[in-house]
């Protein structure tokens, strides 16, 4: 779904990439607070949720991925998020060279950062969206979460 003309909505898309390392994440310090989102952004004219989710992560964090499917849509403010599992198949963690990674902390926009977040760590990071790393944090499994969403997407709204 792309938005249109006289559209409200905006359509973003990201990433929800487990692997032995943890779960992919932009580290943001903005403001003085220091919090964690996952990869993804803007969908843009002529292109599918899944290709800016795979766009996002190769600007993002230097990686190469196969979109698997859509796990969770996230309905936040005026935007309505996509987030895809995939599998890496290239590139290198942490050379990303999108426009936001050269944003210092102390700018407007603050930084960006690519980061492994462990599972134990989980808990005591704020990562965003919350219901999705408050999903993975209960999960006695995260990989039998994300398979399971595979099969049927969540979905959250958190202007409620």
């Amino acid at each position: 779904m792309v938005p249109r003309a006289g559209d409200a909505r905006m359509i973003r898309a990201g990433v929800v990439l487990l692997t032995d390392d943890g779960i992919a994440a932009i580290e943001r310090v903005r403001d003085g607070m220091t919090y964690y989102v996952l990869p993804g952004g803007q969908v843009e004219e002529g292109e599918s949720p899944a290709e800016t989710a795979r766009r996002e992560i190769y600007e993002e964090l230097g990686l190469l991925v196969k979109i698997r499917s859509v796990v969770a849509v996230v309905h936040f403010g005026d935007s309505t998020q996509h987030y895809f599992c995939a599998d890496v198949i290239g590139g290198e963690f942490g050379t990303g060279e999108g426009p936001e990674l050269a944003s210092p902390a102390e700018s407007e926009r603050g930084s960006y950062r690519a980061v492994w977040l462990p599972l134990p760590e989980l808990s005591g990071r704020d990562l965003r969206p919350r219901p999705i790393a408050a999903a993975l944090v209960a999960a006695p499994d995260p990989q039998w979460l994300l398979d399971g969403w595979m099969e049927t997407p969540v979905v959250y709204d958190e202007n409620v």
